[in-house]
């Protein structure tokens, strides 16, 4: 057998930020287990990359990074010799450069990943608290017993992805997600407050709350009000965040969370994805426009300072040209801070995949190409129209004498904007007082109030 302390490793991480948190929870266990954190995966004895499978995009970028670390593999050249334990006699055994594939992508198609790309040495789907001594038996290394926690991939960062449940139960049409990850199952309460704290006593300032929706969460009698609230009473948490909440489910109970948590940093991420009753029900989803304009409307009144983020598809199939100004229209007059949008991609399983009038590709990407050239514009305008504002910033980064970056509480972190701030003497992690002076498409430029 090797011995962990001997073997290196680097973690690739591809996907959204729930998956993120998973990559950290894989970190955590190896070194816990004594295997050695390599910088970058042309150091690594092992590469292990958590793929993703929502969408062709996403999976084409999956094989197409298994590939690459096959390629490294084969390419490596010079015999990995490592010492290599038996019987109580010390021998000396060429590791190679070995690679495993986790996460949602061979979830899904483990078959066809181990007869395309036999190189692959270690295939699992999504990780368990058993990954570490799966993959290490597989591979003869011996390990220390993982403890189960979270190491991130990136240290210093100022937020941390706090995921509170696994899987999804809406059964949207195009979505493979519950086909990967399963029903929704909420994780408990005191599991979540202890990743946190954790979190929390690493430096992180912001916690994001994730999860496929976030507004389903029930664990007996905890819901997503009591857990937030719960969260938000933690010791060195500033800001909570909340992403990924299904709009038949912003009700009373989520907006209440934004009046009575002075933590909770005023934004949400709604995942609408369209407007048109027709398009809604075929994707398995309620309501229309005047539904969408409601859930705005109740929102705005009651939290007059909110950033609302939505995300939406083009090109789903049947999309007409009517329907899809109908939902250019309801952007017009929205004016939603932050929009994300992607094309219908028909995926393997799912019930829109085999659904007649599919869009045709060019239509599906022109649409998509208009509808975020109509976001460009309103976002411009409304970080314009922020200039003179007091905001308050998370400062992350230091980029000159004079020159810092952060966000403000109006953006999530890797999705929106940024905020150049001109400063002296702050500190990485704080928040601090800026007036905004200029703006551009997406960020926003502001000085230092002391």
């Amino acid at each position: 057998m090797f011995q962990s302390q001997d073997i290196s490793f680097h973690i690739i991480s591809l996907g959204c930020a729930k998956n993120q948190v998973d990559s950290e929870r894989i970190n955590g266990a190896l070194l816990s287990a004594g295997y050695l954190p390599a910088e970058s995966s042309e150091h690594a004895d092992i590469i292990i990359i958590n793929t993703c499978g929502f969408i062709t995009d996403a999976k084409e970028e999956s094989i197409a990074m298994i590939f690459d670390a096959v390629e490294q593999q084969k390419s490596s050249g010079e015999s990995n010799m490592k010492p290599f334990f038996r019987e109580g006699r010390v021998l000396s055994r060429d590791f190679g450069r070995r690679v495993v594939v986790v996460g949602c992508l061979s979830q899904r198609y483990p078959e066809a990943l181990e007869i395309e790309i036999p190189e692959i040495d270690f295939l699992v789907g999504v990780p368990d608290g058993r990954f570490v001594e799966l993959m290490s038996g597989k591979l003869h290394v011996a390990v220390a017993p993982p403890a189960v926690r979270r190491a991130p991939l990136l240290p210093g960062l100022s937020y941390s992805y706090i995921k509170i449940a696994e899987g999804c139960s809406h059964r949207c049409s195009y979505c493979a997600i519950p086909l990967i990850r399963g029903t929704h199952e909420s994780f408990p309460p005191e599991m979540v407050l202890d990743d946190a704290r954790a979190e929390a006593d690493r430096g992180a300032r912001e916690l994001v709350i994730v999860a496929q929706d976030i507004t389903a969460y029930r664990r007996e009698d905890t819901g997503l009000p009591g857990l937030v609230g719960s969260l938000c009473r933690l010791p060195g948490v500033e800001w909570v965040r909340l992403m990924y909440c299904h709009p038949d489910h912003v009700d009373e109970s989520v907006i209440s969370i934004f009046e009575r948590e002075e933590k909770v940093v005023p934004y949400i991420d709604i995942p609408f994805q369209h407007v048109s009753r027709r398009i809604l029900r075929s994707m398995g989803r309620k309501g229309d426009a005047a539904a969408c304009r409601a859930v705005i409307e109740r929102l705005r009144e009651r939290v007059p300072d909110i950033r609302i983020r939505s995300t939406f598809m083009t090109g789903y199939p049947g999309e007409t040209w009517e329907e899809f100004e109908e939902l250019l229209a309801f952007l017009e007059w929205a004016q939603l801070d932050r929009v994300g949008a992607f094309v219908f991609s028909p995926e393997e399983g799912t019930r829109a995949a085999g659904l007649g009038g599919q869009v045709p590709e060019r239509v599906k990407k022109d649409r998509h190409d208009s509808l975020m050239s109509l976001q460009r514009e309103i976002s411009e305008r409304k970080l314009a129209g922020m200039i003179g504002d007091v905001v308050r910033v998370l400062v992350e980064e230091q980029i000159d004498e004079t020159t810092w970056a952060g966000r403000t509480e109006y953006d999530a972190p890797e999705v929106d904007g940024i905020f150049y701030l001109t400063a002296r003497n702050v500190r990485i992690h704080s928040i601090v007082n800026a007036r905004v002076t200029g703006s551009t498409e997406y960020d926003c430029i502001g000085e230092h109030l002391p």
